[in-house]
């Protein structure tokens, strides 16, 4: 059987679905768990001034799981629960760690009162490579979900965007909107 790590590779290469993780709800947990200790960790360093983070990325976290269950539900997919979410939280991990060097040459754009005179090159950089993962993540998580719903790519990168869209909505209405976020 191959690593899980060789396994996430694919998956985010595109060349393999959530299909080909074990399923494994003790995973699965290990997996949530490692993914929120990430975001917190991006959210500190990225929005320092946010209050409660470890609330509202626990809430973000519970709010994709669930979007996942009822998704896969509502597709009669209810049994590819836990290796479709084993992949979205790995991917989720994998591109955490990518950028969390890149989160620190933000800081002078986070602060109040930032101007375009402190704006570095780096962070314009920083700023493309941080667009370019966004991208790539969009594109894995269409494709974990063309694999898990057996749906063509199109509909899969509109209900993954229709998920990220509502949870946002969700999120900034028991949040407060942008100063919350």
């Amino acid at each position: 059987m191959p690593s899980l790590v060789a396994i996430l590779r694919d998956i985010l290469l595109v060349r393999r679905g959530p299909q080909d993780l074990p399923y494994s709800p003790l995973l699965l947990a290990v997996a949530a768990l490692a993914s929120l200790a990430g975001s917190y960790w991006a959210t500190v360093l990225l929005l320092p001034q946010q209050p409660d983070v470890l609330l509202h990325v626990s809430a973000a976290l519970l709010l994709q799981l669930g979007s996942y269950y009822l998704l896969l539900n509502a597709f009669q997919r209810k049994a590819r629960f836990v290796q479709t979410s084993l992949a979205n939280l790995l991917v989720d991990v994998a591109f955490t760690l990518a950028i969390l060097p890149l989160l620190p040459i933000f800081e002078p754009m986070t602060r109040r009162g930032a101007t375009p005179d402190t704006v570095t090159a780096a962070a314009a950089f920083a700023s493309l490579l941080f667009i370019a993962f966004g991208i790539w993540r969009v594109v894995v998580a269409a494709h974990i979900l063309r694999q898990a719903l057996d749906v063509r790519l199109l509909p899969a990168l509109l209900i993954y965007v229709a998920l990220v869209v509502t949870s946002q909505i969700m999120l900034g209405a028991v949040f407060g909107g942008a100063e919350g976020n």
